[in-house]
């Protein structure tokens, strides 16, 4: 890819994809050691990233990548320098079917750490898979707080707030295999979570997110 095709790529992911308050909002974090969460960086800050923290993996959870111009961008970065590009497509309004949920357990095994994690924000469908993270490693007490507005921007009033209403649940319920939890009950908490309209359309519309 050329330089101009890149620019175009990068000027579209700005002000179309509303990707240029990410430029300001990195809402990179310390999950674990070793692995971070971040929100979708542009491709020169994320070469400086991947330096910084010597990162061998980065896992998206966009879906259509290969529609969204930051992606397409990163992963040429990824490719360039030898980093891992793994790509779970999530969405942060309905909760994910047990075929993602093993995917992404099986990533967190599979693939070499340093690890960078992201959606587009970095504040819904990767505070769910931070959670899971750190659930699965034994990590509750973190893990219930990677839900936080104030540290990473998730909205829990709006659509989105249907994934820490399932991790509020399912710790609640006293079951170990979230999987199978989850499987078994995510379309009875679909129809009980009750979004704000307000915090919906904010998060939808006014701040763009998946």
């Amino acid at each position: 890819m050329n330089l101009i095709d890149k620019i175009k790529l990068y000027l579209y992911a700005l002000f179309v994809e509303h990707s240029i308050l990410n430029i300001f909002w990195k809402n990179f974090h310390k999950v674990d050691e070793g692995v971070y969460r971040s929100a979708q960086m542009n491709p020169y800050t994320l070469k400086e990233y991947i330096k910084k923290y010597n990162l061998k993996t980065v896992i998206t959870f966009r879906q259509d990548i290969e529609k969204s111009p930051l992606s397409v961008l990163e992963k040429e970065v990824c490719k360039e320098m030898n980093v891992n590009f793994v790509r779970i497509g999530l969405t942060s309004r309905r909760l994910p079917k047990k075929e993602k949920l093993i995917e992404l357990k099986e990533a967190f095994k599979k693939y070499p750490k340093p690890m960078l994690m992201h959606c587009k924000a970095g504040s819904d469908r990767t505070s769910l898979a931070s959670f899971l993270y750190l659930y699965w490693n034994g990590k509750i007490e973190k893990a219930k707080k990677q839900f936080s507005f104030w540290r990473f921007g998730h909205i829990k009033n709006s659509k989105a707030g249907i994934i820490d209403y399932c991790a509020e649940k399912f710790l609640e319920s006293g079951e170990k295999d979230i999987i199978k939890w989850c499987e078994e009950n995510r379309e009875k908490l679909q129809k009980e979570f009750k979004p704000k309209g307000f915090w919906s359309f904010v998060n939808d519309k006014v701040l763009g997110r998946e």
